[in-house]
């Protein structure tokens, strides 16, 4: 064909787009190509080169839209710099937060056992995800060397997602394993007196959160007045608590970014697993989702207080697109 004959270069160009066609979306081989129109692999290698050249190609590598599950959980657990991340999935558009913490629980419930098989001393904080959970537990015979205790004293409220002794009772009635009560306040004023029998059984306690192997959590969103706590603490007590900054709530403590605690004061004593002793812990397994804890997890992860995350598929999308930015 003459160079500069425009048919013969439109020709030209037809060609290339047909071969580049077959061959990037037909996903044809090349020798495949070769046979249909006749002309030699080497050509047509050659061709799909040009094609490249000419702009009739254009390949870009970037992460898809909407990853696989696998690979959005493995991409959520780099950000946040932990070990495994479970999802639970959602409606893409579900804004209802007890049908987040409902798929969570389920899902939980399911990956939790399998999860802490093999440790022996775990420790269950509280929260409405970690108490759903709780509730639909399977019954598995875990064997009596496995010991629950709570990682934080009881609340005056009666919302039973704090009533740490009834989610303890449960989540070792249905593994077969023994437990540990206790039944001092997890915030108390530092006046009220503690009974011989409140003593030996908080030293027990505490003796057995130095030989724990892993825990279960649950994690709160930044307080706000008149928040879960107002029977243990004054309303002045409260509302600072509230203006605190305080980026989230684990263990009825609530921790800024920086790793330290809102103080009580001298008036109050607490009694909590160590927030700085979580990352100690061979697994630590945090239960939470949500839009409004997204920064919360975050700090959380952070601060290395959990290495496995259970939450749901739009918490991790959220997540993947901060990854991505």
């Amino acid at each position: 064909m003459p160079a500069g004959n425009p048919m013969a270069q439109k020709t030209d160009l037809t060609l290339l787009y047909d071969i580049a066609h077959s061959y990037y979306i037909d996903n044809l081989t090349q020798s495949e190509i070769a046979e249909q129109k006749h002309i030699s692999r080497s050509h047509i290698s050659r061709l799909l080169d040009k094609a490249k050249e000419l702009g009739i190609v254009k390949i870009t590598v970037s992460l898809p839209e909407y990853p696989s599950d696998l690979d959005l959980a493995r991409s959520v657990a780099s950000f946040l710099g932990i070990h495994e991340v479970v999802i639970a999935p959602v409606k893409p558009d579900e804004t209802d937060t007890e049908a987040v913490t409902e798929a969570i629980a389920n899902t939980a419930a399911t990956f939790v056992p399998q999860a802490l098989r093999g440790y022996k001393t775990v420790g269950l904080g509280w929260g409405q995800t970690v108490y759903k959970m709780s509730v639909r537990l399977g019954y598995k015979n875990l064997g009596k060397n496995r010991l629950y205790v709570p990682l934080v004293g009881v609340a005056g409220s009666t919302n039973p997602h704090l009533q740490i002794n009834s989610i303890v009772d449960r989540v070792a009635e249905r593994h077969r394993a023994r437990t540990h009560f206790v039944n001092v306040r997890a915030i108390r004023p530092a006046s009220d007196p503690l009974s011989r029998h409140d003593e030996k059984s908080i030293a027990a306690l505490e003796s057995y959160w130095k030989h724990l192997d892993a825990a279960v959590i649950g994690l709160g969103t930044p307080p706000v007045a008149g928040g879960l706590y107002t029977e243990e603490i004054d309303l002045d007590i409260n509302d600072k608590v509230a203006s605190s900054g305080a980026v989230g709530d684990i263990l009825s403590y609530f921790f800024f970014s920086d790793g330290t605690a809102v103080d009580f004061g001298r008036d109050y004593r607490h009694l909590a697993y160590p927030l700085k002793d979580l990352p100690k812990l061979r697994k630590v397994i945090c239960l939470a989702g949500g839009p409004e804890k997204t920064e919360s997890i975050l700090a959380a992860a952070r601060l290395h207080y959990f290495d496995t995350l259970v939450t749901d598929s739009n918490t991790a999308l959220a997540f993947y697109e901060k990854c991505r930015d």
